[in-house]
């Protein structure tokens, strides 16, 4: 027997709904059928209100969380100094869609959470112990790989972060928009399609004001390049193409 597999003979009770939920995620899409069928039975589905806290910062990762469906956003805890003395605030640090791991990082090096996780739409999330997350690290090697480009990617996007104060408020804007239908958008006939994030949230991920961030939306909302769609809380990316050359001067 494998380190965290169940003895041979076995079979899990998993529903054929709840496989076909994992198998839709890219990173598990070539699981072999064996390891998707065992993580299906350790797995904990979890149904979040928008707004509700997935992870806490600080806290010990013991669960590492698979979007299903919806956004979610990272936030920092900030205590800021004031003329009314020490406040509380938060920073939006990064959107995350579906497909997206969250907590991997507390659970691979064994610390505390370093950020808040909140949803910022209902959020359907696979809760999936560390001891089975680990395990299936080792059993499957591909995992581990788009694993790695998915920390990758985070890691190209902090260097990236660094050169956006020398970019004007537009740039940093569509930046963001590119960077976020590249991880998470959904390809349809009419143009990519990305969660309507709140005004404030785009901003901080774009290092820019929020009235600078409602007037780049704007702006290409009147030019055609986006479309609102608030009744599915979406963002439609109608000139996509057109948004990843400019995405590309930074």
């Amino acid at each position: 027997m494998r380190y965290g597999q169940p003895p041979s003979g076995m079979t899990p009770d998993v529903s054929a709904a709840l496989l076909s939920e994992l198998k839709a995620v890219p990173t598990l899409a070539e699981l072999s059928a064996a390891s998707l069928q065992w993580l299906g039975s350790q797995v904990k589905l979890r149904d979040i209100a928008a707004g509700q806290a997935l992870l806490m910062q600080d806290a010990w990762g013991s669960v590492v969380y698979l979007i299903l469906s919806g956004w979610a956003k990272v936030r920092r805890s900030l205590r800021l100094g004031t003329a009314e003395g020490m406040q509380d605030s938060a920073q939006t640090l990064a959107l995350l869609g579906p497909g997206a791991w969250v907590g991997e990082m507390a659970v691979l090096d064994e610390a505390p959470r370093s950020r808040d996780v909140l949803a910022l739409t209902p959020v359907r999330a696979a809760g999936i112990p560390a001891a089975t997350f680990k395990a299936l690290m080792l059993q499957e090697p591909h995992l581990c790989y788009q694993l790695a480009r998915s920390l990758s990617r985070r890691l190209r996007l902090a260097n990236l972060q660094a050169d956006l104060d020398r970019q004007s408020p537009p740039l940093r804007v569509v930046h963001a928009l590119v960077q976020l239908a590249e991880a998470f958008g959904e390809k349809t006939a009419q143009g990519m399609r990305i969660v309507y994030p709140p005004l404030q949230d785009l901003a901080d991920i774009s290092q820019v004001s929020r009235e600078a961030a409602a007037a780049v939306l704007g702006r290409l909302q009147q030019q055609g390049v986006i479309q609102v769609l608030p009744e599915q809380q979406s963002l439609l990316l109608v000139q996509y193409a057109k948004l990843v050359e400019a995405s590309r001067l930074l």
